[in-house]
């Protein structure tokens, strides 16, 4: 039996254990919010988000490798299994830089080729439209052969063009770095570039061409490495868009009863705290001998019905009201700014429209009644001693043979 399976089974348990144990000691209030207590906190375990940690888990893992160690942590979701509002805008603004510096080293490519195109112009003429990089790098080679074996004078002009790769060098060595590759070549032409050539023409077409070699080696890296680092991120946002999203969904599931859709206590009890100290009606609706219906009928008919039941209470609740299911067969209804008189009234609807209807079901029709708990909320005083009198009167009407309303006493 999984989780949710044995949660369902201990509420049932409750559901059958509480009416006999408050008609046992009915003026036991301690054991009647005891219960009730249980009941709420099996129903939360039950509500909680359903995202399996290790899927979570796994994603955060995935993703974290692209970040650094200052921002991987912040995917550790808080107690309640969120990633906070915070962290979602220093992950995306972490993202949204690595995604520019991937954008920089693809616009760092063609730089490459146009710096080769110029070197090469500036001593000869440059290489086809569409020649590769290694072809460039090629033909600027040949054409700086040619200028160490005819022309003394070109090895000024080679230590200008090697102080002139500099800067590009640099901020090639610089993205690799962030991408999280490693350039041993690189670093080895730019020291070769940075000493003072040799005035010998073949000691200094030796260092160019180890020169060329490390930037080629690099130049292949960087194209790879942009690549692969545009990929994963992409992959990765798309991976954490979607469990942002799971994640939303399920703090909205957890607000609501996943058998009916209404509102369960978590959010009930938050519309309350927003309420304030205003006045309203609380009404606790129990659906009359429903035992006796799933032990007839099974389960899956109860479970219908409590469907039914919950539609017809969203019809007749207004914008403002909120309708709840707070126990296994007891719905409540809150009617903000209603005193007893007009809420009295619409119960009274309710009470006679679930009497009159006959409740289609796979196993046939199905006659049921409910017995209703009201009362009027007194301002200055806690929600939950107005949920209590709203309780104690539904006692009354089961009491006092089921199928009514029964109003708070005065207190």
């Amino acid at each position: 039996m999984n989780q949710i399976n044995l949660i369902n089974q201990l509420l049932d348990d409750m559901d059958t254990v509480r009416p006999l144990l408050l008609s046992a000691l009915p003026d036991n209030s301690e054991l009647r919010a005891t219960t009730r207590r249980m009941i709420a906190a099996l129903e939360q375990l039950r509500e909680q988000p359903g995202i399996p940690h290790a899927t979570h888990l796994w994603v955060s893992q995935q993703f974290a490798k692209l970040l650094d160690v200052h921002h991987a942590p912040l995917l550790r979701p808080a107690f309640d299994g969120t990633i906070t509002n915070d962290s979602k805008e220093s992950l995306a603004a972490h993202v949204q830089q690595r995604q520019m510096l991937t954008m920089q080293a693809l616009k760092d490519i063609p730089a490459t080729h146009d710096l080769l195109d110029t070197s090469s112009e500036m001593i000869g003429e440059k290489a086809g439209k569409n020649e590769s990089l290694q072809k460039r790098a090629q033909h600027l080679h040949l054409l700086l052969q040619r200028h160490l074996q005819h022309d003394a004078d070109l090895r000024v002009e080679l230590q200008q063009l090697a102080e002139a790769f500099g800067p590009s060098l640099n901020a090639i060595s610089g993205i690799l770095k962030q991408a999280g590759e490693e350039s041993p070549e690189l670093k080895q032409a730019t020291e070769l570039l940075e000493r003072e050539l040799p005035k010998d023409p073949d000691q200094a077409l030796v260092i160019l061409q180890q020169a060329r070699a490390g930037i080629l080696t690099a130049g292949n890296k960087l194209s790879s490495a942009s690549e692969k680092l545009n990929e994963t991120i992409q992959s990765h946002i798309e991976s954490l868009s979607t469990l942002s999203k799971k994640l939303e969904e399920a703090e909205s599931a957890a607000r609501n009863d996943p058998l009916t859709g209404l509102a369960n206590r978590r959010l009930l009890d938050e519309y309350l705290k927003e309420l304030g100290q205003t006045v309203y009606s609380c009404l606790l609706i129990d659906i009359d001998h429903f035992k006796r219906i799933n032990d007839t009928y099974g389960h899956d008919v109860g479970d219908e019905i409590l469907e039914q039941i919950a539609r017809m209470l969203d019809k007749c609740t207004r914008s403002t009201d909120i309708a709840a299911r707070v126990g296994g067969e007891e719905f409540c209804i809150i009617f903000p700014g209603t005193g007893t008189e007009n809420s009295t009234r619409m119960a009274e609807i309710l009470r006679q429209s679930i009497e009159k209807k006959s409740f289609g079901t796979s196993a046939g029709m199905i006659d049921i009644t409910a017995s209703i708990g009201l009362a009027e909320h007194i301002p200055g005083t806690e929600h939950s001693a107005t949920f209590k009198a709203s309780d104690e009167a539904l006692y009354r009407s089961k009491k006092n043979g089921r199928n009514r309303i029964s109003v708070a006493l005065k207190r």
